[in-house]
């Protein structure tokens, strides 16, 4: 299937950064015409940069097609990372978890009733109220309709309130250099939120890999632990465990 055939490639690319037309046949055991097929596939949607004999890894982050974000093995990522990530969860007393589609995943597996969850998510406050039986609390601020969370000055100044045992959070991207978000406000928030938390954890699926986006907001050696579905690049995991990040892998 082409989907399958797509994932391959991409997640060749993430190692390589660049792939031949002949790679790619051979990666996919496919026709010359079926990969010139999936060159342009994954051209249109962003995904790759085509090059003269084949495909790089394009500039900055790109989001991934609405096929791959609603296909069952998309879900199912998020959810075997959430999963692992609430392991950590139970063990403390105060967490936070902030917006995310895959953090967004974590209150089914929340099981320690003595647990004190603070979140900015709308959606994730309402999966804390609907599948969990720790205390919970939204900080306050003004709704943001597009991200589905609370933004503003308020929300960084209520975060002075809390220390948490655990932060959990994901990006839009890591390389070498560090770790991506899409949102001018981002660059404070998660300051704020690394700040006030012992333990920083950051769940990481694998389109997220060598990909940069609008502002490095953390560096490597801010993130204590990595949540991910599959192996890193070999020199992106060196930088991270010169970093002394542990690497947990789902």
């Amino acid at each position: 299937m082409q989907k399958e055939r797509l994932d391959l490639i991409l997640k060749a690319l993430q190692e390589k950064q660049t792939l031949t037309l002949k790679e790619i046949i051979d990666l996919t055991n496919s026709s010359r015409d079926t990969a010139r097929r999936d060159i342009v596939k994954l051209t249109e949607n962003n995904l790759v940069e085509r090059s003269y004999g084949g495909i790089s890894m394009p500039n900055t982050f790109k989001k991934l097609d609405g096929y791959l974000e609603r296909s069952d093995d998309y879900v199912n990522s998020k959810r075997e990372l959430a999963q692992k990530a609430a392991i950590y969860a139970n063990q403390a007393t105060q967490i936070y978890l902030d917006v995310s589609t895959t953090v967004e995943f974590m209150p089914k597996y929340l099981t320690n009733q003595n647990l004190f969850a603070v979140t900015n998510s709308l959606d994730i406050a309402d999966q804390l109220i609907r599948n969990s039986p720790c205390r919970a609390r939204i900080i306050g601020g003004n709704l943001d309709a597009e991200k589905r969370c609370v933004t503003g000055t308020r929300p960084c100044l209520d975060l002075e309130n809390y220390t948490f045992d655990y932060a959990f959070l994901s990006s839009v991207g890591i390389d070498e250099e560090g770790i991506y978000y899409a949102y001018d406000d981002d660059i404070d928030y998660k300051a704020k939120i690394r700040k006030q938390s012992k333990k920083l954890v950051l769940l990481l699926d694998s389109s997220k890999v060598n990909v940069k986006h609008n502002f490095k907001v953390l560096n490597l050696d801010q993130i204590d632990y990595i949540i991910t579905n599959s192996h890193l690049p070999q020199k992106l995991e060196n930088r991270l465990l010169k970093s002394k990040t542990q690497m947990v892998y789902v």
